[in-house]
């Protein structure tokens, strides 16, 4: 059962959500209409991300509005969330999630379960995978994070690996990247690479 109460993090009064024993911080209650939330189960993680969560926001806003406008026009037929949550995890959370819900062991990256009419998709990031990824292959920790995203989101709209996936992937990290780039800020420097 869920119990709301408030916590100071930072001097700042955040909601919290107990599911269980576990403690989620709702960090997001995202404007028009509240499409997106994000939850951090991992608070000292979330200091090494390299997107906020306000840009995490952002690109995710951004690629829902360029899903809806695809879904009508799409050869393969998917669904779109209505709303997207997001939990930033790290490895153990997301490893357990994981074997229970894939049989897999170990974690991953990202974990995307999609929604229905009265549940918001939901993804799941492991910022330990994430930046473990970001060091092995080389790759710029902002823009594998909005990459990641786009994949999430892609299984969102019920879509398994292959080209249908992989456009649809292609066009969410663009209108993520641009709608990063379009809201300014030096840490998005690297985020654009094409």
């Amino acid at each position: 059962q869920d119990k709301p109460s408030q916590s100071r993090v930072r001097g700042k009064i955040l909601r919290t959500k107990a599911r269980g024993d576990i403690v989620f911080f709702i960090l997001a209650r995202a404007k028009g209409g509240g499409r997106v939330r994000i939850f951090c189960h991992y608070p000292q993680g979330a200091a090494f991300t390299p997107l906020h969560w306000r840009q995490m926001e952002t690109a995710l806003e951004a690629m829902l509005e360029v899903l809806q406008a695809a879904a009508p026009r799409a050869a393969e037929e998917f669904q779109v969330p209505a709303e997207v949550e997001l939990f930033l995890l790290d490895d153990a959370a997301i490893a357990d999630a994981n074997a229970r819900h894939l049989g897999c062991t170990g974690p991953t990256n990202i974990l995307s379960f999609p929604g229905g009419a009265d549940a918001p998709g939901v993804l799941l990031l492991s910022l330990d995978t994430l930046r473990r990824e970001c060091l092995l292959y080389g790759q710029d920790p902002s823009e594998h994070a909005v990459r990641l995203l786009a994949h999430g989101m892609g299984h969102l709209c019920g879509l398994d690996h292959g080209p249908a996936m992989d456009a649809l992937c292609e066009g969410c990290m663009d209108a993520g990247c641009t709608a990063l780039c379009n809201e300014g800020g030096a840490a998005l420097a690297g985020v654009v690479s094409f």
